[in-house]
């Protein structure tokens, strides 16, 4: 029985990526709302907990080590801020779900994914998701699926792909920490065309989302992985330098660039105004932030500009945490970067990390179901060393 389990979790979590748009499966047991991502983690949890019992939870406790400060502090203090959020029951619900779940998987996943053959099946899958999503995606841009509003008008009018999502931002947010991964591993191993695809899948993704800073973290990731590469060095350089004299000589892109690097255009006006606004809220709440699921709430006595709706999150990686997790949240989230940073397998291997930062910048990666175990899920990828021996009972 117990064998049966260590399998059944085993490809549970091979299957994992797979499983991260369950979350748009929602339904309520008894009081609780919860998804069908949710109970998925919650077996596969269960399964590996019964599997490997006292001395899995060991090895898993040892291969752990390293986190246990930074992620001990994560935990605590994004808890800490449930209880001094202005709804305590949502806040509790989205801490379970963005930050005790995610961690329960990745504490468990280097028993479960030993071996090379189980990452590259999960790498596979992986691949194949995106390339599911980005196929979906394109349909929908043709116009064959329906898009959800406002985002269903012409191609002229800017029509936008939101691929299974509910939203186009949901859909970069997706893709782009994937193909930036994939594309690292195609670098690797190059006869897995399956990598290479998948990256061009998520890079066309967010195309079709028109995710600028998606389009960006992707674009940058990829250059970061080539240039780490001596024979892509000068001809990368290269392509940069033509590219950036190219469009800088037409007055057009030029006059794009010069706007969304300045934050001229809406989208960007919108995040300027929401952020000046964020660091007055913060300036009052500087300890506390919003607390877990209270930034709508804390942050309305400070919105003045009723033309603009108030977003779930301010839409930048550090003002984000700093709401919903406090400011010792906000630092613990920063050693877990620098923890990921000092354990990483190599400096090629952090290509996901570099995207979810640059993404950050101007959008929320993290802060969701599927974006928060998929953070976790490329953190093990990258930094756990595989072929280990197994656990013997």
């Amino acid at each position: 029985m117990k064998q049966w389990a260590q399998q059944a979790a085993r490809w549970m979590a091979i299957g994992l990526p797979a499983a991260l748009p369950f979350y748009l499966v929602r339904f309520s047991i008894g009081p609780l709302p919860t998804t069908l991502l949710e109970i998925y983690v919650l077996v596969l949890i269960g399964l590996a907990v019964f599997g490997y019992g006292r001395k899995g939870i060991k090895e898993a406790r040892s291969i752990f080590q390293p986190w246990v400060w930074p992620v001990g502090l994560f935990l605590l203090a994004s808890l800490a801020a449930v209880f001094w959020s202005p709804i305590p029951f949502s806040g509790f619900g989205l801490w379970r779900a963005y930050i005790l779940e995610p961690l329960a998987v990745f504490f468990f996943l280097p028993i479960l994914i030993r071996h090379i053959d189980d990452r590259r099946m999960m790498e596979r899958i992986m691949a194949l998701v995106v390339i599911g999503v980005g196929a979906w995606s394109a349909v929908q841009y043709a116009g064959w699926l329906p898009i959800p509003s406002p985002w269903d008008v012409s191609i002229d009018a800017g029509r936008r792909a939101t691929g299974p999502f509910p939203f186009p931002n949901a859909l970069a947010l997706f893709v782009v920490p994937f193909g930036a991964y994939l594309f690292h591993r195609w670098m690797i191993d190059k006869k897995e065309w399956v990598y290479l695809v998948g990256t061009i899948a998520a890079f066309v993704s967010t195309v079709l989302a028109q995710s600028d800073g998606g389009m960006l973290a992707l674009a940058a990731a990829i250059v970061f992985v080539l240039l780490h590469e001596k024979k892509f060095r000068m001809p990368v350089l290269a392509i940069i330098l033509i590219g950036v004299i190219a469009a800088f000589t037409i007055p057009h892109t030029r006059n794009k660039i010069i706007e969304e690097a300045t934050f001229q255009s809406w989208s960007g006006r919108v995040r300027v105004w929401m952020w000046d606004e964020t660091r007055r809220m913060l300036a009052d709440h500087p300890i506390a932030g919003a607390g877990m699921a209270g930034y709508p709430i804390v942050f309305a006595p400070y919105h003045e500009k009723p033309f603009i709706e108030v977003f779930q999150y301010p839409h930048n990686i550090v003002l984000n945490f700093w709401s919903e997790t406090g400011l010792v949240g906000l630092i613990a989230f920063g050693l877990i970067v620098f923890v990921w940073i000092k354990r990483r397998n190599d400096w090629v291997s952090l290509a996901p990390l570099f995207a979810i930062l640059i993404h950050g910048l101007v959008d929320v990666p993290y802060f969701k179901n599927d974006l928060a175990i998929a953070f976790w899920l490329l953190v093990f990828l990258t930094t756990v060393h595989l072929d280990r021996e197994p656990v013997k009972r």
